[in-house]
C-alpha cells in the first residue's frame, strides 16, 4: 500500500504542481456544460416539433415524428418559434465560448500552478454561464444577459491574461528561429 499511495500522491500533481483538485473542478465543469448544452438542444428539438420548424426537408414528415412529439411533451410553454431562435441563438453562443474557457483553463493549468482561488473562478464561470443562458432563454432580460456574458468573458480574460503573462516570451521570435525561418536549421 505505500508503493501505491506514493504512486497516487505523485499523479495528483501536474509537471507544474498545479494540484489535481484544480483538474477535477475543471472536468467536472466540463461534464455540466456539455449536460447544459444537450438541454438546451433537447429544447431546440422540442420548439421545432411544437412550432413545426424543420430544419431539413425530411423533418417537416418523418415516420418516428409522433413519438418524438409524444416524448418531447410539445404542448405547453416553451413552443415557439421565438423561444426556437432564442434556443437556436443559446447553442451557438454555448459552442463559440464555451469550447475555448475549456482550452484556456486547461492550459493555465499545464502552465502555470494554479492558485486555489483558480478553482473558485471555474466555479463562478460555471454559474454566471447558466444564469447566462437563463436570461438568455427562460428570461429574456437585458442587461442581466449581458451582465452575466460579460463575467464569464473576464474569468476567460483572466486565465488567458495568466498564460500570456507565464509564456507569452514564448512567442517571441529568437535567433535559432530567425535561422528555422531561412531554412539554415
Amino acid at each position: 500500500f505505500d508503493f501505491l499511495s506514493a504512486a497516487t500522491h505523485k499523479m495528483a500533481k501536474t509537471p507544474m504542481g498545479t494540484p489535481a483538485a484544480y483538474f477535477d473542478v475543471l472536468a467536472a465543469a466540463a461534464g455540466v456544460m456539455m449536460l447544459k448544452a444537450t438541454l438546451v438542444n433537447l429544447l431546440i428539438i422540442r420548439a421545432s416539433l411544437s412550432a413545426s420548424i424543420a430544419r431539413h426537408p425530411e423533418d417537416k414528415n418523418f415516420p418516428l415524428r409522433s413519438i418524438f412529439v409524444a416524448l418531447m411533451v410539445t404542448s405547453g410553454p416553451g413552443t415557439t418559434s421565438e423561444f426556437w431562435t432564442r434556443c437556436t441563438n443559446n447553442l451557438r453562443n454555448i459552442l463559440e465560448n464555451e469550447p475555448l474557457f475549456f482550452i484556456v483553463a486547461f492550459a493555465y493549468g499545464q502552465v502555470a500552478v494554479a492558485p486555489p482561488m483558480a478553482i473558485v473562478l471555474i466555479k463562478m464561470w460555471v454559474v454566471f454561464r447558466f444564469l447566462h443562458m437563463l436570461f438568455h432563454i427562460m428570461l429574456p432580460a437585458q442587461p442581466f444577459r449581458a451582465i452575466t456574458w460579460m463575467a464569464g468573458a473576464f474569468i476567460q480574460g483572466f486565465f488567458a491574461v495568466q498564460i500570456v503573462r507565464s509564456k507569452g516570451s514564448l512567442l517571441a521570435l529568437g535567433s535559432k528561429d530567425v535561422s528555422v525561418l531561412k531554412g539554415e536549421l
